[in-house]
């Protein structure tokens, strides 16, 4: 009988307690950017590129590098200092490129706009949906992937 009160008891805090699984994850990228599939973009860039694949994320910032012709350590520091994920760090160059506006200024307005997402920094960079500014980076997104 104790046998089964004590299986009873396990299987009581199993049921009860939350996975170590569930504990440990991390919660989903979103970047909202007020635009749905834009955003899907970026989060398969995201899965895509993680940050547990050094070798992976290197690559990444060398192709960034060369498309935008910017210096590599400029890609890395964003990842490494800003703690960007690799969609974060395309958008930004993206949008420094398109925009006109230097790198760490773009880096940075998201940096300190992360809980109000992309849409924030996009709408206080004047870049609107369906701009040609908004459209060529959604096209760098694209072709990034």
């Amino acid at each position: 009988m104790a046998k089964y009160q004590f299986a009873a008891f396990i299987l009581m805090i199993l049921l009860v307690s939350p996975s170590s699984a569930t504990q440990n994850s991390t919660p989903a990228y979103s970047p909202d950017t007020g635009d749905k599939a834009f955003d899907e973009s970026l989060q398969r860039i995201s899965k895509k590129f993680e940050k547990t694949s050094p070798a992976k994320i290197s690559r990444f910032s060398e192709k960034l590098s060369e498309a935008f012709q910017i210096p590599q350590h400029s890609v890395e520091e964003l990842f490494d200092i800003y703690e960007f994920t690799a969609a974060d760090v395309l958008l930004s160059v993206s949008i420094a490129d398109v925009s006109g506006e230097p790198l760490k200024s773009a880096a940075g307005l998201y940096f300190n706009n992360k809980k109000q997402g992309w849409k924030a920094v996009l709408k206080q960079l004047k870049i609107y949906k369906g701009s040609k500014v908004y459209e060529q980076i959604k096209k760098d997104i694209t072709e990034m992937q």
